[in-house]
């Protein structure tokens, strides 16, 4: 029968369509590369005012979308390779991929990160997945997650935690002697004749959609498989950074000096580096303690 499979009543030198049928492998690489070139696409396309065109928007508009979004997506195309064995793919791996590829081409935020959440899914829930296949599958799954998180379908909700934010600056100005009030998103130093509003972008909720993906990209470049036992990590990852936002918001509110030091001018690359500083250090510090090196190739456990 020469390896083919055949039905019965069929030649022995006809293959069916099982025979012919695209690798597993080939499949997952393809819708990589998809939703790939679709998410950078929409980070591309989007501007800011005094963006211009040209090369050097472009990679500033790259850079701007967060230094772990690049790393992700440097670990997912190092797996790439090693997504599935050389089995054929099945019809629901074929019609999913080519399903989140359509979503993708969509040129919003929110058709990224659903053709992402179905890759995702479709590479961690598949039977025949490789362990390096359910990492990229746990990789799409956070980008897709970071990505609803700082979309604008969500804004309505950081608002309300950038409420919140105002209350807990003004008290912390308190604290330092200031006379602060706050009126909604607004924080209105008194002593210094100085306000500022706390827009979606600056509320301390947005960064944790990038905190949650450094966690995890951290934690599989090191190695180590994901336990319950890193859950109290993350959550310290998270106050970590809410703290570091507050502390933010209180110099931004000092003064008007302050406010254009914090806001523009070196001290956002300060913050940047205070904020990738926590993203690195907390998922170092939950796999320090003794843990089991990463999964066999033949391991077919969530790695």
């Amino acid at each position: 029968m020469r390896g083919y499979v055949v039905s019965i009543g069929q030649p022995a030198d006809s293959p069916t369509l099982a025979g012919q049928r695209i690798g597993a492998r080939e499949v997952g690489i393809w819708g990589v590369l998809i939703v790939a070139v679709a998410f950078w696409a929409n980070i591309a396309r989007g501007t800011t005012p005094g963006d211009g065109p040209g090369a050097g928007a472009i990679l500033n508009r790259v850079l701007d979308s967060g230094a772990f979004n690049v790393f992700a997506w440097s670990l997912v195309f190092a797996r790439a390779s090693r997504i599935s064995g050389a089995e054929p793919a099945s019809r629901r791996q074929i019609w999913t991929t080519f399903l989140a590829g359509g979503i993708a081409l969509a040129p919003v935020q929110a058709a990224s990160a659903v053709s992402l959440a179905l890759l995702g899914g479709l590479l961690l829930r598949g039977r025949r997945v490789l362990p390096a296949g359910r990492q990229i599958g746990l990789m799409l799954l956070a980008l897709a997650f970071e990505a609803a998180w700082t979309s604008q379908l969500l804004a309505p909700l950081h608002v309300l935690v950038g409420r919140a934010d105002a209350a807990i600056c003004a008290f912390l100005l308190g604290l330092l002697h200031i006379e602060a009030v706050a009126h909604a998103n607004v924080v209105n130093n008194i002593s210094g004749n100085f306000s500022i509003v706390i827009w979606p972008p600056c509320a301390s909720s947005l960064p944790l959609g990038c905190v949650s993906l450094a966690f995890l990209t951290m934690v599989l470049y090191l190695g180590r498989p994901l336990r319950l036992r890193l859950l109290p990590w993350l959550v310290l990852a998270f106050i970590g950074s809410i703290l570091l936002t507050e502390i933010r918001l209180v110099l931004l509110a000092i003064s008007e000096a302050n406010y254009l030091w914090w806001h523009t001018g070196p001290g956002v690359s300060v913050y940047a580096l205070a904020a990738l500083a926590l993203a690195v250090l907390f998922p170092i510090l939950a796999t320090r303690e003794g843990a089991p090196p990463a999964a066999l190739p033949h391991d077919r456990r969530v790695a």
